[in-house]
């Protein structure tokens, strides 16, 4: 089987799983079909680690971006406090959203 032909292999494979006896050219082309699945699984395994590996990386990229924007969210809190206060105490009004007019 030098071009891999899945539908031969799984009519051997159905032979085999019935207990049924194969020639020895066919037992050899059941053989090199499941070597051939095989390395084609441990490839697609290979490539399903490395995309899992990637994944992880890119959330592991996100999760420092999203620790260092909150820290810059918590510093730019306390300086809007700050500032907020030096209005106040400079003018005497106050910046709150509260409305002026009672409702």
């Amino acid at each position: 089987m030098s071009n891999f032909d899945y539908d031969h292999w799984w009519s051997l494979h159905l032979r085999v799983a019935k207990g049924e006896n194969l020639s020895t050219q066919e037992q050899r082309d059941y053989e090199l079909g499941l070597g051939q699945l095989d390395s084609q699984s441990e490839s697609s395994e290979s490539d399903t680690i490395a995309y899992l590996r990637s994944l992880r990386a890119a959330i592991n990229r996100a999760l420092n971006l999203h620790a260092e924007l909150t820290a810059r969210s918590a510093e730019l809190d306390r300086k809007i406090v700050a500032l907020e206060s030096n209005y106040q105490r400079i003018t005497g009004h106050s910046l709150s959203l509260e409305p002026h007019a009672p409702a």
